[in-house]
């Protein structure tokens, strides 16, 4: 989240007011309260849908406060959920739009992720640009954007770059993959931050952990730290001053030079009491999968609406994808639901004939998933959606789904997490995006 001040116009980047987020699977380092009261925003821009860039709460919390502020978005469904929430001026556009405003322009750079950007900022001859989450190619692609975006508000150079800096494996564990540091990754994000070209650079989002519950995620997530990430970027471009992200720190950006003053916004920040830095990199034995059932549901009530939805949704969902996925044979669906006191299992056998479910694990599965019973009872009442619970490491996948013919072996085109099957992804989203709006009106 951040707050740009700039030719009097106030501008709120991805706000996050609360110290707990997507769906309470993360926390804010350190924990802080923003007072919403203070930010005065004349224009809201949310960069995609994640929810640690579109949080609900915050935005229902500035609707109250000012519905006349201006929310600037590339994605339809973030759009939809600032018109109810009580905005009453939502505007979407896309990646690659230059917007003038009096003294100041903005312009939207792309992403290789959908409904996604990033914007540079510019005004009175000083340049920022917040990169967010989008993802380009390589080095070469920044240089080519920003090729292009600069020469567009008369700029030579980006002053101030708010860069993604976190080779994040946040599935990697979860997903029985390589947990080791990944290389190829972190070289790639130094070098987009270097090709950038900027006076200065400050390591944007990554301010989160997993919140007690699920901590032990944060062994595997974050390979670099912060204070690792900047030395190193110093000497990847030795011309670049690398300045560290301060929670209520001021960056005071003019031609050819930003100056940090740590404690500048300190006004607009509530810290609260904090565990100790929780991100450190340990990716060795991932726990046993347990159901936190964060919100104390009764168990009994739960598992027969998850054993319906796996025999009913999940089946049919798998049957109607079978031909799609190469197989010259049935395959085996095997899945597991853990909650906090009985453990269920099954077997979905898919092929050419349907969908048949049995009450056993099969130890010859094709594709195995696990997952925590309370929260997928969340997801399929649409309370929260699928990436809540991976990324709680409360989904776990794993596939050895191939063909053998003579002289070689070819893995199957198979969703690895097939829960999604019986609910999509996106489908997810919007169900639990449009309950959280709902549950906002309702408790106002």
């Amino acid at each position: 989240m951040w707050l740009v001040e700039a030719a009097g116009l106030r501008l709120l980047c991805d706000p996050l007011l609360g110290p707990e987020h997507h769906c309470g699977v993360f926390e804010t380092v350190p924990r802080r309260r923003v007072r919403a009261e203070a930010l005065r925003p004349d224009f809201v821009l949310v960069s995609h849908r994640h929810p640690d860039h579109f949080d609900l709460p915050s935005l229902h919390r500035l609707a109250q406060l000012d519905p006349e502020a201006v929310v600037v978005t590339p994605d339809a469904l973030v759009a939809w959920a600032a018109q109810a929430l009580g905005f009453r001026c939502v505007r979407v556009v896309p990646p690659g739009q230059r917007v003038e405003l009096d003294g100041l322009r903005l312009v939207t750079t792309p992403s290789l992720g959908v409904d996604e950007w990033g914007v540079v900022v510019a005004s009175e001859g000083a340049v920022a640009w917040n990169q967010v989450d989008s993802v380009l190619r390589d080095a070469e692609h920044v240089r080519e954007l920003l090729g292009v975006v600069l020469p567009s508000i008369d700029a030579e150079r980006v002053d101030l770059a708010i860069v993604r800096w976190q080779p994040m494996l946040e599935i990697a564990a979860v997903l029985g993959r390589a947990t080791g540091f990944p290389f190829a990754g972190y070289r790639d994000i130094l070098a987009q931050a270097a090709a950038v070209g900027a006076g200065a650079v400050v390591p944007g989002a990554n301010g989160a952990a997993h919140v007690a519950a699920f901590d032990w995620m944060d062994r595997f997530v974050f390979p670099v730290s912060e204070r690792r990430f900047l030395a190193d970027l110093t000497r990847a471009s030795p011309g670049t001053a690398a300045l560290p992200m301060r929670v209520g720190g001021r960056y005071r950006v003019t031609p050819g030079e930003v100056a940090l003053d740590p404690e500048g916004a300190r006004a607009l920040v509530e810290l609260e009491p904090s565990r100790p830095e929780p991100r450190r990199f340990r990716p060795f034995a991932i726990p046993e999968l347990f159901d936190p059932n964060p919100h104390e549901r009764d168990e009994a009530s739960m598992r027969p609406r998850v054993h319906a939805w796996i025999r009913g949704e999940l089946a049919d969902g798998l049957a109607r994808a079978w031909p799609r996925m190469g197989a010259d044979r049935p395959l085996r669906f095997a899945v597991e639901v853990v909650f906090p006191r009985a453990h269920d299992a099954f077997t979905l056998h898919v092929g050419p004939q349907g969908a048949r479910v049995v009450d056993e694990l099969d130890d010859d599965w094709d594709l195995l998933d696990a997952v925590a019973g309370s929260l997928l009872w969340e997801v399929i009442e649409g309370q929260r959606h699928w990436g809540d619970v991976l990324l709680a490491g409360c989904l776990r996948a794993a596939t050895r789904a191939y063909t053998v013919h003579p002289g070689r072996l070819r893995t199957l085109g198979v969703g690895e997490t097939f829960l999604y099957y019986g609910l999509s992804y996106d489908d997810a989203v919007e169900r639990a995006t449009r309950w959280e709006v709902a549950s906002l009106l309702a408790n106002q």
